[in-house]
């Protein structure tokens, strides 16, 4: 019997003081407004889940990001910018095209910034690029005059692939986005002797091969250029927009506390003011508790949510439905639910249950190691039926729980959660992530059950009448224990009464139930090993 005790969650907030740049479900480019936790997808590769992006403070110390066109600021030679003449990564019609003029010789574009660098120190430089009727770029990031001192790499637009680099490249890397472009970057170490000033040139090569880079142009070789960023340290960062000037975007900062970070959810209800006035049958949210209440009076105004003449009590927002203790509120959302816990503690066991949905998606990001655990899972079941039409035709079933003991250990993770149904609407009843403490191995003869609380009333002729309403599972289970563990159980259930904890029974879903135990007893029969009943109720 393993059991997963919940941490209570409240709403944790997340603070920076600028707004960032994630990818959304189709790989574009958004912004996060400030002070929101930015949820990113991998571009790469859409399939993957989303996971919560947590980035110290960066600089993009390149400006003009996005305008090439900027002579004052971008140099270079024989090139020719045509403004705006692409959908950029943003899904804007912002991107430059690059292209190379009739002239024999190199073809660059390239900008330089001085008096910012320390010797040793790792620089990344990150440009999002597209094949036009060109499909190789060369990178470089020069710190000594002229084009010596630095580092080259050739990236392949239409393949995705890293052609070559310079031995002294500490690393190379190109990320395709599935409409086309393609993040480049290289890292390299500022290592300029005192003879030489504190700058760093970047650069954007045109070539024909990995080898070729001189060659002559006809005016009609061109990429598409978009976002240039360079950034201290080995990792290209989210996207930094900057014109005249360079730009600092803020470390996020996750607040203290247990509870929910981020959710795509919507909040329908208006949050409670006491100065607003209300009509009738208008609903508005508690901020603190996140309950909904509806008002039972017109002009109501300055009635606290705790008069009961005034207010109604609805139950948890949309949002919050799936963090209560009852298992029959759902949260939904069309196509999928995403949700971002920061449980603040070390936290290995994890539970959803009244699901409806097709897949499951958890990924788990330290904020210091990035992510550390993913896993996805389906929740479509097979019909368990030899029969070919039943194979056929037969409506698909679905899990409607799913749990895990093996999220890894780290204490201040944060815990991104997807719900996937595409084509139709998640829902979720309950949500729970906790610490995993374990009794000992259940034994045979466990059984499961339910108890439904509808009822049906019958008229004088026959005729019934049935209300439905909500349902809870039930357990009933023996479980091996150690006699020299049996004080230690003994004073952890008592710790436990009357409180909603995930009671795993075994490996089949049924033995999950989220619920409290009704009882318990530990029968002592021999000197080493002890039996000890369970009856478990399950939350309504």
């Amino acid at each position: 019997m393993i059991i997963v005790d919940p941490v209570k969650l409240g709403g944790v907030t997340c603070t920076r003081a600028s707004p960032k740049w994630v990818y959304d479900r189709t790989g574009t480019l958004v912004e996060v407004p400030v002070n929101t936790l930015g949820v990113t997808y991998d571009a790469s590769d859409l399939s993957k889940a989303p996971y919560a992006l947590i980035e110290p403070e960066s600089k993009n110390m390149l400006r003009y990001s996005e305008q090439f066109d900027v002579t004052s600021v971008w140099g270079g030679a024989s090139i020719a910018v045509g403004v705006n003449e692409a959908v950029a990564p943003s899904g804007a019609l912002t991107a430059d095209r690059l292209v190379a003029t009739a002239f024999n010789g190199a073809h660059y574009r390239d900008q330089e910034v001085a008096g910012e660098f320390s010797d040793g120190e790792l620089y990344t430089y990150s440009v999002y690029l597209k094949a036009d009727t060109l499909e190789r770029v060369r990178l470089d990031m020069y710190y000594a005059v002229g084009s010596t001192g630095g580092y080259q790499a050739v990236f392949n637009l239409k393949s995705g692939l890293v052609e070559s680099q310079a031995v002294d490249v500490r690393h190379a890397e190109i990320e395709v986005l599935p409409n086309g472009w393609c993040r480049c970057w290289i890292v390299g170490v500022v290592a300029f002797a005192s003879a030489y000033p504190a700058r760093l040139l970047s650069r954007i090569v045109l070539v024909q091969s990995s080898t070729t880079t001189s060659w002559s142009g006809t005016g009609d070789e061109a990429v598409f250029a978009f976002g240039a960023q360079l950034v201290p340290g080995e990792k290209p960062m989210s996207y930094i927009p900057t014109t005249a000037a360079a730009v600092t975007r803020a470390a996020d900062v996750i607040g203290t506390g247990a509870g929910l970070v981020y959710s795509n959810v919507p909040m329908a209800e208006p949050s409670y003011d006491a100065n607003a006035t209300y009509a009738k049958d208008a609903l508005v949210r508690d901020p603190v508790t996140h309950d909904v209440y509806k008002s039972l009076i017109d002009a109501n105004k300055g009635k606290p949510l705790t008069d009961e003449a005034s207010w109604n009590p609805r139950g948890k927002t949309n949002r919050w439905a799936m963090l209560d203790e009852y298992n029959n509120t759902q949260t939904s959302n069309p196509e999928e639910i995403v949700i971002v816990l920061s449980p603040e503690a070390i936290c290995e066991g994890f539970y959803v249950g009244n699901v409806d949905a097709d897949e499951i998606e958890l990924v788990v990001v330290d904020q210091h190691e990035g992510r550390v655990y993913s896993e996805v899972t389906s929740l479509v079941t097979a019909s368990g039926s030899s029969s070919y039409y039943d194979w056929c035709f037969r409506p698909a079933d679905r899990a409607d729980y799913f749990f895990t003991v093996s999220l890894p250990p780290y204490a201040n993770a944060l815990v991104t959660v997807v719900l996937r149904k595409p084509g139709g609407v998640a829902k979720c009843g309950m949500c729970a992530i906790g610490l995993v403490d374990e009794f000992g191995p259940s034994l045979y003869g466990l059984s499961v059950g339910g108890k439904d609380f509808s009822s049906t009333t019958f008229e004088f002729d026959g005729t019934s009448n049935t209300v439905f309403r909500d349902y809870a599972k039930t357990m009933n289970v023996d479980v091996r224990v150690n006699n020299g563990e049996i004080d230690y159980i003994q004073r952890r259930l008592f710790q436990l009464r009357q409180r909603l904890i995930i009671w795993i029974g075994g490996p089949v879903g049924a033995t999950a139930v989220a619920g409290r135990y009704v009882s318990f007893e530990i029968v002592i029969p021999g000197l080493l090993k002890s039996d000890m009943s369970l009856q478990i109720e399950g939350g309504v």
